[in-house]
């Protein structure tokens, strides 16, 4: 877990956190991303690793992924390649890829929080590498995801590392973040939620304000019975 700043630019006074993949993105970074390495000429056999994803992907929507062996899978294309080289087509992935998607009543919504002085969090259960300069391209304060191991080499090993932002494990990072970083954090701090998984459940039942955004059917159904805005970005 990590976040792409160290220090908030200000003392907020409230905190809005957003979920990532189909909330404030049409779609999920890390199958786009997997059918850019593709494109690239990283991955042999591309069809039936976009096959896995999507059945990942099923599983994820059902509640039953084992999320180590998604990260690994995640991963597996990098093994061996340099944190710099990956950040570079990370960088050209996001410019190409990831901006002509992003949902800009979602992107206006976290950018309005910061001109109201709140603190802006975005945290995915997609790998880091992805989720923190896209969270830097939508103007976020900060961002939470799963951390990539690397070797002494700074070469990816496909393992990852750390806490894994999955399910409650958001919420597990996000605490953590909280006492390791010097956010202006106080009691009584108002907080929002933005997520369209039931996956997120966790989050949104911990913040005052919970947002359902194109929410998944199971997250429409606890959204609608608890009288949870829904909102629709994409």
């Amino acid at each position: 877990m990590a976040t792409s700043r160290s220090h908030l630019p200000r003392p907020p006074s409230a905190l809005a956190i957003f979920d990532l993949d189909d909330t404030l993105l049409d779609g999920d970074c890390t199958h786009l991303w997997l059918e850019w390495i593709i494109e690239c000429g990283w991955v042999e056999d591309g069809e039936a690793l976009l096959n896995q994803m999507r059945d990942h992907d099923k599983q994820y929507h059902a509640g039953t992924l084992n999320m180590t062996d998604h990260l690994r899978f995640s991963l597996a294309p990098l093994v061996g390649r340099s944190r710099r080289s990956v950040r570079e087509q990370v960088e050209a992935f996001v410019e190409a890829s990831v901006r002509p998607r992003l949902m800009q009543e979602g992107v206006e919504r976290l950018q309005q929080h910061g001109r109201d002085g709140h603190a802006t969090l975005v945290i995915s259960a997609s790998m880091h590498h992805l989720v923190e300069p896209i969270a830097h391209a939508v103007g976020a304060d900060g961002a939470l995801a799963t951390l990539p191991e690397f070797d002494a080499g700074d070469r990816f090993t496909g393992e990852p590392t750390g806490i894994q932002t999955y399910q409650r494990g958001k919420l597990d990072a996000f605490e953590a973040w909280l006492s390791s970083h010097d956010t202006g954090f106080a009691e009584g701090w108002e907080t929002w939620g933005y997520s369209d998984s039931f996956n997120d459940l966790p989050l949104l039942e911990f913040v005052d304000h919970p947002h359902a955004t194109q929410p998944d059917a199971r997250l429409r159904e606890t959204a609608e019975a608890r009288g949870w805005p829904v909102l629709q970005w994409r």
